[in-house]
């Protein structure tokens, strides 16, 4: 299933890339997220695919989603970037949100790594 533009956002991490989802039709076969001593589990029986033009988010079964990377001619650099960092992390942060809303403002991160969202550490595919 294609998400929009609008429910994704992708941020370059300090130790990892992140992969911000609202209002996706994943976000209930994702696991809640929590983290436990510090670190993010991963997803089991995931993978994330990502790529310049578009990022490929594969769950167990029928679960995944298609995500389109540039909005914009603007937003190559940094979608570029975010690409090279999951390539070199070998992975991404996928933090889902119940509601598009959630996107629009600053992000309360210490409720969303707390329970507030669901997700985990997608292991990269291999390019």
């Amino acid at each position: 299933m294609m998400i929009s533009h609008e429910q994704v956002r992708y941020v370059s991490g300090a130790s990892a890339p992140i992969l911000l989802l609202a209002g996706a039709p994943v976000h209930e076969a994702l696991p809640v997220l929590r983290t436990v001593d510090g670190a993010v589990p991963a997803l089991d029986g995931w993978q994330l695919t990502a790529r310049l033009t578009l990022c490929l988010l594969d769950g167990p079964g029928e679960a995944g989603c298609v995500l389109p990377t540039l909005g914009s001619e603007a937003e190559l650099d940094a979608v570029a970037a975010w690409c090279a960092q999951v390539e070199r992390t070998g992975g991404a942060l996928v933090v889902s949100l119940p509601r598009r809303s959630a996107l629009a403002g600053p992000l309360d991160w210490a409720a969303l790594l707390d329970g507030g969202s669901h997700g985990g550490f997608a292991p990269a595919t291999a390019p």
